[in-house]
């Protein structure tokens, strides 16, 4: 089967326009010096459809509230700058993405596996001790938009794909492999480096399937390829029918070795009290869908 040309690839990916002004409108009052939180509330409040989304977050119980957030000022003190930023970069590029034609079935599952992942990243930075590190739950919600970028831009490839997946039970890098000649992972980090993300959270999409070849962020995107795999062990994959993982056989894997030798103390167990904590902050969340 003929493959795309990568250079053809690469190409097709410099042409796709910028982020939305609102967004870059955001991010700069964020990179300013001094950040004025009554200044950002401004932006934000002014698209209600961005304000309703981040008052939709902080009021979900994977961000820990106790009463009832109802302002936008508020919800930017109880979620912090960092994961603001976070979730203004991925509600850009989701709605970038949103009116393009495609699959859309497979694309809400795709961002719905996505914020999984962001809610599980969250999660295992406070495990970790790792919370400190804002670019964990950016990393994670963006870790897919390379698939996303595949179903738009090369659509009769990403059908393919799909239907490898669904025929053969495999993962989706095979496919990618198999029928596009590149991975999700590298469509989207190219993505991101054009849209001038910052370089941590290029690494860590790019590796999140193999994380310790990362040199510089090896544990953030160690954290991400842990988050990406709970949501599958969760019930939450991209799709149904790709290839599964088993808890026995990934906790005996050699990659929970890897993740060990990093400091992770990650066994049978540890993984299974964090599924449980997992599945009981989902149950609380009830619609996990931000983007609606």
């Amino acid at each position: 089967m003929e493959k795309r040309n990568i250079d053809e690839i690469i190409a097709t990916i410099e042409k796709i326009p910028t982020l939305p002004e609102v967004a870059t409108e955001v991010l700069a009052a964020l990179n300013e010096e001094e950040v004025h939180i009554d200044k950002i509330t401004r932006l934000i409040e002014s698209d209600p459809a961005l304000a309703t989304q981040i008052l939709r977050v902080a009021n979900s119980p994977f961000s820990g509230t106790i009463t009832s957030v109802s302002s936008v000022n508020h919800a930017i003190v109880i979620l912090g700058l960092g994961e603001v930023k976070a979730l203004l970069l991925v509600f850009a590029v989701q709605k970038f993405f949103a009116q393009a034609e495609g699959e859309l079935y497979y694309r809400k599952r795709i961002w719905h596996h996505s914020i999984i992942c962001g809610h599980i990243a969250r999660l295992l930075g406070r495990h970790y001790q790792c919370d400190a590190d804002d670019t964990l739950f950016l990393s994670a919600l963006i870790h897919d938009v390379g698939k996303i970028v595949a179903d738009q831009y090369f659509h009769p490839e990403f059908r393919r794909v799909i239907d490898y997946i669904e025929n053969h039970q495999t993962t989706f890098s095979k496919a990618e492999k198999e029928i596009l000649g590149v991975t999700h992972y590298q469509i989207g980090a190219k993505l991101l480096q054009q849209w001038s993300f910052p370089r941590q959270v290029i690494m860590q999409v790019f590796h999140h399937h193999a994380p310790w070849q990362e040199q510089n962020f090896s544990k953030g995107a160690m954290l991400v390829y842990l988050a990406n795999i709970l949501a599958k062990l969760a019930g939450f994959p991209c799709l149904s029918k790709e290839k599964s993982i088993n808890i026995e056989h990934f906790a005996a894997s050699r990659a929970v070795d890897l993740l060990n030798k990093n400091g992770f103390e990650l066994d049978r167990d540890t993984l299974e009290k964090l599924l449980v904590q997992i599945n009981e902050t989902l149950a609380l969340e009830g619609d996990h869908d931000i983007f609606s």
